[in-house]
């Protein structure tokens, strides 16, 4: 107890540049205050008919304390004491000289003098003052007590005296000390709070400058905040000191910058959700040969976002790895695919490396980059190679949203991808340029014309046969697909019925016409067939069908595809010609209307479909073979695409199939 009295008594030993100064200020102050206490103290005197030249003689004794305090204490504490017992001789002085009938009325002059200590701060002056006015009196009521009251005073008297004395020095203590925690020594806390600030800062700083991660606050100005991690500027380049975000990523990532610029004027005019316009902020950007993912958490004042926290990963590591076990994974497809049928395997990567020439060809004209990425990405996928084919539809959405070809970087990225992964193949591909691949069936039937006595002409063209592809197992591939998209479009399981009614062909010479067929197997499945639901809720089997077929017809060679879907949306066929400013007054125009590129029945883009090319480039590499296209649909009937082209000389006439085609609804 007593240690925490004490404790309030006495101040610290530092003393603050602001207390120093404050102290100096107050010591003149009191110093003039006593010299002017010399006249003062002459009136008094002459007043009561007394000599007025002792007192201020004694007037002047007394000043002359706090005058040489300031001359040789350093201290200005030390000064300020000498003022409390100056202060209290005055009194005593005023006392003694000014009796009389106002005598008593004096010792007023005690308690505002106490009072007024208190601007030192000082609890020590406050007790110095008090002892020194009881000193005072005590003494003077001995040796003269006349020259403290103007009357015989008891001692009780004096006692009560000093007891208010004692009441107002402990108030005025805890004043004064008030005065010095709250105002002298606000300089004390003040550098101590900016000390503790400091610290925190260096902590923050350190932080920021050993994190892994680019942090930085935003306004919704795009004004960054001064503290921000070292590592974001490493990687995006200096920030100037008016610069705002957006403009300083547009030095590196000028899409995402306009990206950011549009959402944080969404947000800071309100005009929707802010957290639909959050969620559209861009998310990654890729510069300096680092992939950075994005974050924004908003900092938020009641309901309205005030800030946002950006904060900045290097993803590139992680990205690497992520890429590298989906090649992984992508090998093993292709080693399955590769022990189950090799030839379609060998076909893909010729027809792959073509289309990847293609899209990287800087001569390249725009849209038939868009169908070789279009074609490579649907025949990737079929075949597992996922990264491949998410990276075509990334450069496929690139276009759509800049109208630009893939840059150097993304043509590098594209062409190094799919050589990685060919490499790997080749690895088990191995060599067999000789090679011919002949089923069970194949000698089965050659084992029958022998057996017939079949002539020499017939069995050298049933060997030469052998060459050729059967049309057969290409469909047996197609087969393979339907399942393939049926089962990630969420369509069941799917029902397909292939016939190559015996059809050869030449590999090599159909390779290109049978992997931009490709596109039309994705929309039998994604546009035509409905989900198993849908389909029993219209009154059809929940299993969707499928039916894949080539045979010669007389002098041509005929290959269609159906299915027994929803046939075509005409509707939307005639809003999108309308958009894209095509004709569309008619059903042929309308059927013309399907290969413009842009043109689809469905209104998002998926991995699967809706980009409006795919069907333009089959008729495509089906004109250029000679061929024509036809293509008949019914509304909740389905949808049959025939191919007619002259029928190969090396192909063996066959009848004619006596087997309907399933649809017979006119041409749309």
């Amino acid at each position: 107890m007593l240690k925490r009295i004490l404790g309030k008594l006495v101040l610290p030993r530092t003393i603050s540049a602001f207390e120093r100064g404050y102290l100096a200020k107050m010591n003149r102050a009191a110093v003039v205050f006593f010299l002017l206490h010399i006249p003062v103290m002459a009136l008094v005197a002459a007043a009561n008919d007394l000599s007025p030249l002792p007192a201020m003689v004694w007037t002047t004794v007394a000043a002359l304390g706090p005058v040489l305090a300031m001359r040789f204490f350093d201290n200005p504490r030390h000064a300020s004491l000498a003022h409390g017992f100056c202060a209290m001789t005055m009194g005593g002085i005023l006392v003694h000289f000014g009796q009389g009938p106002v005598q008593i009325e004096m010792h007023f002059y005690f308690f505002a003098a106490l009072a007024m200590l208190a601007v030192f701060g000082n609890p020590l002056v406050i007790l110095l003052a008090a002892a020194t006015v009881a000193g005072h009196h005590l003494v003077l009521w001995f040796l003269l007590p006349r020259s403290v009251f103007n009357y015989d005073a008891p001692v009780w008297v004096v006692a009560v005296h000093a007891g208010f004395v004692l009441l107002e020095a402990a108030a005025t203590c805890f004043i004064a000390r008030s005065f010095f925690d709250n105002v002298i020594g606000l300089e004390r806390k003040v550098l101590e709070r900016t000390a503790q600030l400091d610290a925190r800062n260096r902590d923050l700083h350190a932080v920021l400058d050993h994190i892994g991660q680019g942090l930085v606050m935003i306004d919704l100005d795009g004004r960054p905040a001064a503290e921000r991690s070292p590592t974001l500027e490493a990687w995006l380049g200096p920030i100037g000191a008016d610069e705002t975000l957006p403009a300083w990523l547009r030095k590196t990532a000028p899409r995402t910058a306009d990206m950011l610029a549009l959402g944080l004027d969404e947000l800071r005019e309100g005009l929707m959700p802010p957290e639909l316009t959050l969620d559209q902020l861009p998310r990654r950007v890729e510069t300096g040969g680092r992939s950075l993912a994005l974050a924004y958490t908003p900092i938020r004042r009641g309901e309205e976002i005030e800030k946002l926290l950006l904060v900045v990963t290097d993803m590139t590591a992680q990205l690497a790895n992520e890429r590298l076990e989906i090649e992984q994974r992508e090998q093993a497809q292709l080693v399955d695919r590769l022990l189950r049928d090799r030839g379609a395997l060998v076909e893909f990567l010729d027809e792959a490396t073509g289309q990847v020439e293609v899209a990287s060809a800087p001569s390249s004209d725009l849209v038939d980059v868009r169908r070789a990425l279009h074609t490579l990405k649907g025949n990737a996928a079929f075949f597992g190679i996922t990264g491949l084919a998410d990276l075509c539809h990334r450069l496929e959405t690139r276009i759509d949203e800049t109208g630009d070809a893939p840059n150097t970087a993304e043509c590098t990225e594209l062409t190094g991808r799919f050589q990685r992964m060919r490499e790997r193949v080749e690895l088990f591909l191995g060599s067999r340029p000789d090679a011919l691949e002949v089923s069970s069936a194949d000698i089965a039937d050659l084992e029958r014309d022998i057996a017939q006595q079949a002539s020499h002409r017939e069995l050298a063209e049933r060997v030469a046969g052998w060459r050729l592809e059967p049309a057969a197992r290409r469909l047996g591939r197609i087969a393979e697909q339907v399942h393939s998209f049926a089962g990630r479009l969420g369509k069941g399981d799917v029902e397909v019925r292939s016939d190559g009614h015996g059809v050869r062909l030449d590999a090599a010479e159909w390779r290109s016409f049978w992997a931009s067929f490709v596109h039309l197997v994705r929309n039998a499945v994604d546009h035509g067939l409905e989900p198993p639901e849908q389909r029993a809720q219209a009154g059809k089997p929940r299993r969707g069908h499928v039916e894949v077929s080539t045979r010669v017809v007389g002098p041509e060679l005929l290959v269609e595809i159906a299915d027994d879907g929803r046939g075509i949306d005409w509707e939307t066929v005639t809003r999108k010609a309308k958009d894209l400013g095509l004709p569309h007054g008619n059903d042929r125009e309308l059927t013309e209307a399907l290969f413009a590129n842009g043109v689809s029945t469905k209104d998002e883009v998926t991995e699967m479909s809706g980009r409006g090319i795919g069907l333009g480039a089959v008729r495509a590499e089906c004109e250029a073979r000679g061929g024509r296209m036809d293509i008949i649909s019914a509304v909740d009937v389905g949808t049959r695409v025939s191919f007619r082209f002259p029928a190969p000389t090396s192909q063996r006439p066959l009848p004619v199939s006596a087997r309907q085609p399933a649809l017979s609804a006119p041409a749309a």
